[in-house]
């Protein structure tokens, strides 16, 4: 049985959103609203016009093998896979956001009434995937990948800085990749065990602002992984 997975290239993310518009369209996610299954989120900070220096870091679902969505949610509406991909069922789903607050990743929203109306008028009655009420993530394109091909945001990344393939495979690139240790996973402390990997930046250093302390976990982690590398160049 497959384990799918994705491996992004901080080195390569060029900041376009490609990825998150094609994830847009292909998902029918209410952007107006500012809910996004993936975004693209700009940390980098210089300390002086001289060492001014950008970094892109894409988030989503990092489809966990120990995800605490799936251990709280009390109707069973978000399970994993088979293959590993963790989904909502939206029928099941009763919206009390358990999930939302359990996930250390931020990667999950709330779709409401009122953006389920105005999908209709962006996407279209007729062709509406979702139409209830309920908690939505990244699913890794699951109808898309099911069919063997890539995920919208991977189809789509102009500077092919995401990657997706099959962990249970030795021969598979993603699969050499993690093993090689070169991509990390965000806070592996938690023992969430995220399928979702990142080679971090191996030339530049991101400078700390002195509000550093109050970026999000993932966003820390990010830098973190950025700062070991270059230690080690």
């Amino acid at each position: 049985m497959a384990r799918y997975a994705m491996v992004i290239d901080l080195n390569a993310c060029i900041g376009c959103n490609a990825c998150m518009a094609a994830c847009a369209i292909d998902n029918q996610t209410p952007f107006w609203s500012g809910k996004w299954r993936t975004t693209v989120e700009d940390i980098s900070r210089g300390n002086s016009p001289e060492s001014a220096m950008r970094q892109f870091f894409p988030r989503l679902c990092n489809h966990c093998d120990n995800p605490p969505c799936v251990t709280v949610c009390p109707t069973g509406a978000t399970y994993k896979t088979l293959e590993g991909i963790v989904v909502v069922k939206d029928e099941v789903c009763m919206g009390c956001q358990a999930c939302t607050l359990a996930c250390p990743y931020d990667a999950r929203y709330a779709v409401n009434y009122k953006d389920n109306t105005q999908k209709k008028t962006v996407f279209g009655e007729e062709t509406l995937k979702k139409t209830r009420p309920s908690v939505d993530k990244c699913d890794f394109c699951r109808d898309r990948v099911l069919e063997g091909r890539m995920p919208a945001c991977v189809e789509t990344c102009v500077g092919n800085s995401r990657m997706f393939g099959d962990l249970e495979n030795p021969n598979d690139e993603i699969s050499k990749i993690v093993a090689s240790g070169q991509a990390k996973p965000l806070l592996p402390h938690l023992g969430t065990r995220p399928n979702v990997f990142y080679i971090p930046v191996n030339k530049q250093r991101i400078h700390h602002l002195p509000d550093s302390d109050a970026r999000r976990p993932e966003q820390r982690a990010a830098i973190e992984l950025s700062e070991q590398i270059t230690e080690l160049t």
